[in-house]
């Protein structure tokens, strides 16, 4: 949650801002102590953006959100050749045992 905060805070920073309603997502996240997981409710689009904001916060030296993310929720950011695409690269990651792990999520 705390790189998910950052990339909402810098967003006035970035050329590919955050997915619309996202940071309101991430303002009014809830903790679920029992499974010690904080719960997201978000878009497709607002999932490519957030794993977007993993894939900046890996670029300044922690990979293991960006990591968990894709693990877990089957999305990771692949960077496009073409400049400015942003967050449009982020691709679905192969579902296991074939469950799918895309649409509406929490995180």
């Amino acid at each position: 949650m705390a790189a998910l905060r950052v990339f909402i805070g810098l967003a006035d920073q970035f050329r590919v801002p955050p997915a619309d309603g996202l940071a309101e997502q991430v303002r009014t996240a809830s903790c679920d102590h029992g499974i010690k997981r904080w719960q997201l409710y978000l878009t497709q689009e607002q999932i490519t953006s957030a794993a977007y904001g993993f894939w900046l916060h890996r670029m300044t030296g922690s990979a293991a959100e960006a990591n968990r993310f894709g693990r877990e929720y089957g999305v990771v950011y692949n960077p496009s050749p073409t400049p400015g695409t942003g967050p449009q690269a982020a691709v679905p990651v192969p579902t296991v045992l074939g469950r799918s792990r895309h649409g509406g999520s929490k995180t």
